[in-house]
């Protein structure tokens, strides 16, 4: 993929050379003036854009996993979990985040800008009215006249020729901004679905992991009490109670943090949706299962190439190559000759009522040409700058494209291995949860010691725990997976 840069400019420098040759050949009065115009046009040419240093697309991903399917990615991706609530949670941030007010903002303000830039091609027609009082030395033997007040009403006319395309490369500039603009909001459209999507998702694994704890304290604070009842009757020891006791502390503490880091998440959810923090508290407290991503089709995941074109933020980039080439033109068109046409037509009378008269019917009309022919090298150090940006934007197209390529073979490969993850840590925690029932009975029975017991219900809360923390990771990896591939991507999607 190869971003569309302008190289008209050389080729329009070159052709303006070898006319003004001509014309020198048949105006040789003249020929001191053209030669300087031809050699400015010599200097203004340029050849065209390098091109962008990339290696050779990959023909299909490295990382594909084993349920894609042949196609491009679905657009709304949150859809495909099938949870309602997250569904109204992304409809709000599409609504309300103010993150994506501002692009829009900007979006309006880039459009404006381009019909601006369009206008500037057009000429600019002023009504002008007024009233002056005159004095001059304009009697016999240039004597002073008395005063008199004069009347006037007009049209001024004014128009630039775009003769060397300054104007034009500012349109195709200000357009491509607006492309840009118009690329950028749409990655952030698809970074705050993505946001809140995996926060919500971080939010239930949470809620589970709390779960998972206030659940084993209760079996902990039962054993505990166990523990102490076969103390008493003289078939424990102090020993197993305080290791009891300690298990039980050390669960107790983990809540108070899984609680903190709850909170926060359901803060960070609702100030995406464009919220004050605690306004979702009610409605994200209520606990949820984490989907099932059995049940979640990943889908079509296309190709490198695809990715790509579908991309907003590679696309933002290519479309800042091409802004920053324009503006290299504009820069270099100020070595050229400014042509401005104009004039005024109206009336001037000393009486008011005698505006309309045909005899008080004056105007003007002319051509005026502006061209810098010494500058100390200002107009040369501006085009420099111009080119070095132009340079800068192709390198940050370049370090975009490689990025997307990486984020997306990134998240393929953590999907696939945090499925994997999943599968083993629920076999463990089942297995962890069956010793710990059987550790139990066979201390009831009194064939092990309580060592025994406390071991196992320790594995039963760590394998739970992480089995919670991996279903939730499987969640979000699926989610990063949907945000690199850029389902849906439409130009003009992001307005308003």
């Amino acid at each position: 993929m190869r971003p569309s840069l302008p190289s008209r400019r050389g080729r329009r420098g070159a052709a303006a050379v070898h006319a003004v040759r001509r014309s020198a050949a048949v105006s040789p009065r003249v020929r001191p003036f053209l030669v300087a115009l031809a050699a400015a046009l010599a200097g203004c040419a340029s050849g065209p854009p390098p091109e962008p240093a990339l290696p050779p697309l990959p023909v299909a991903f490295a990382n594909v996993p084993k349920d894609a399917q042949p196609g491009e990615p679905a657009a709304a991706f949150w859809q495909g979990f099938q949870d309602p609530q997250l569904d109204a949670l992304v409809a709000r941030a599409l609504d309300a985040n103010f993150d994506l007010r501002l692009a829009v903002a900007r979006l309006r303000e880039a459009r404006a800008l381009a019909r601006f830039a369009e206008a500037n091609l057009l000429p600019q027609v002023a009504g002008t009215a007024g009233v002056a009082r005159v004095r001059d030395f304009n009697g016999p033997d240039n004597t002073l006249v008395p005063g008199q007040t004069v009347y006037s009403v007009g049209l001024d006319v004014r128009w630039e020729a775009d003769l060397f395309g300054r104007l034009s490369a500012e349109r195709r500039a200000a357009r491509a901004d607006l492309l840009t603009i118009e690329s950028d909001a749409q990655a952030l459209r698809l970074s705050v679905t993505a946001e809140v999507a995996r926060n919500y998702f971080e939010l239930r694994g949470l809620q589970e992991r709390l779960r998972v704890s206030r659940a084993a304290l209760q079996t902990q604070e039962s054993t505990l009490r166990l523990v102490q009842a076969r103390q008493e009757v003289g078939r424990g020891t102090g020993l197993d109670t305080e290791r009891a006791r300690a298990l039980v502390q050390r669960t107790a503490a983990g809540v108070p943090a899984l609680e903190a880091a709850l909170q926060r998440t359901r803060y960070r959810i609702a100030v995406l949706c464009g919220l004050a923090p605690t306004a979702l508290d009610t409605e994200l407290d209520a606990q949820r299962p984490i989907p099932g991503l059995r049940s979640v089709a990943l889908g079509g995941i296309g190709s490198p190439e695809s990715l790509l074109r579908r991309r907003p933020d590679v696309r933002a980039a290519e479309f800042g190559v091409a802004a920053a080439a324009e503006r290299v033109g504009v820069a270099r068109s100020a070595l050229f000759p400014r042509v401005t046409l104009g004039g005024t037509l109206g009336h001037n009378a000393s009486r008011l009522g005698d505006l309309g008269d045909g005899s008080t019917y004056v105007y003007n009309l002319g051509a005026q040409l502006l061209w810098t022919l010494l500058d100390f090298g200002r107009l040369r150090a501006q085009i420099a700058a111009a080119d070095a940006r132009s340079e800068a934007a192709l390198r940050a197209y370049e370090a975009t494209v490689l990025g997307a390529l990486e984020e997306t073979e990134g998240a393929l490969a953590g999907y696939t291995r945090s499925q994997q993850q999943a599968q083993f840590l629920f076999d463990a925690a089942r297995a962890a949860e069956a010793a710990a029932v059987i550790a139990r009975g066979r201390f009831e029975a009194g064939v092990v010691d309580f060592l025994v017991v406390l071991d196992a219900e320790r594995e039963a809360l760590a394998a739970r725990d992480q089995l919670a923390q991996s279903q939730a990771a499987a969640a979000v990896a699926l989610v990063s997976v949907f945000k690199s591939l850029a389902g849906g991507w439409e130009p003009g999607a992001s307005s308003r």
